[in-house]
Formats: C-alpha cells, structure tokens, sequence
C-alpha cells in the first residue's frame, strides 16, 4: 500500500516539471496532453482516497458485532435483546458489507483504468518530445 502512495506523491512533480518548461518551446499537443495527464492523475488519487476510506469502513464493519449485547459483570440480570431486531441487525450489516465490497470493486477498476489512461497519455507525450528535435 505505501509504495502505492509514493508512486503516487511522485506523480505531482512530474507535472510540476512538465509546466514549468516555457510554454512558448513546446508543443501545443504536448501542452494539451499535460493538461489531462493531470486531471487524470488528480482523479486517480482522489479515486485511491475513497478506495483507502471505503475499504477502512469495511475493515470497522466486519470488527462490529451485529448483536452489541452488553455484558455485566456484577451479576445484574441482563435484558435478552428481541430476535427481530438482532436478526434486522445482522441482515443490515450484511447489506452494508455487501455495499462497501461492491464499492471498493467499483473504485478499484476505476483507479486501474485512469492508471492505465495516465500510462498511455506519458507514453504519448515521450514520443511527441522525442520528435520536437527533429522538427527544429
């Protein structure tokens, strides 16, 4: 998970370098696929946070007991709690868990598709710096 966070952290600089070039030596097509190079790479880290978020609201889901039966230790009789509202519990925890499974599948993909974009766009801009020298 951390080496994810640094690859992650690395990213800003890149695009920080790439703006910082003077604009008037590069490429307009270069300069346009910066621009979405960044919005895709900001997405994917705000994708990554509601994934980390997400995927810790299961983590604390799955510690929670459905039942949260008090115990006594003084020997006090305890209230039984009414079946129909543990088994409502347990079926609400169920579908809480369900939903955070099927959000961090969601988030997942969507994190590997904008990675993907990203990849794709960085290899598009290598190739348009590798033919500037030429043009000149």
């Amino acid at each position: 998970m951390y080496p994810l966070i640094i690859v992650l952290l690395l990213m800003v600089p890149i695009a920080v370098l790439a703006q910082a070039q003077a604009p008037e030596t590069k490429n307009p097509e270069i300069l346009r696929l910066e621009q979405i190079m960044t919005r895709v790479a900001q997405e994917s880290q705000a994708t990554y946070q509601q994934f980390l978020m997400t995927q810790e609201l299961r983590r604390n889901e799955m510690l929670e007991s459905p039942e949260n039966i008090p115990i006594d230790l003084t020997g006090k009789s305890i209230p039984i709690p009414n079946y129909e509202d543990l088994q409502r519990r347990r079926q609400e925890k169920k579908e809480r868990m369900e939903k955070y499974t099927a959000d961090l599948d969601r988030l997942y993909t969507r994190y590997k598709e904008l990675e993907s974009e990203r990849e794709a766009i960085f290899e598009k801009i290598k190739s348009l710096e590798g033919k500037i020298p030429a043009e000149q």
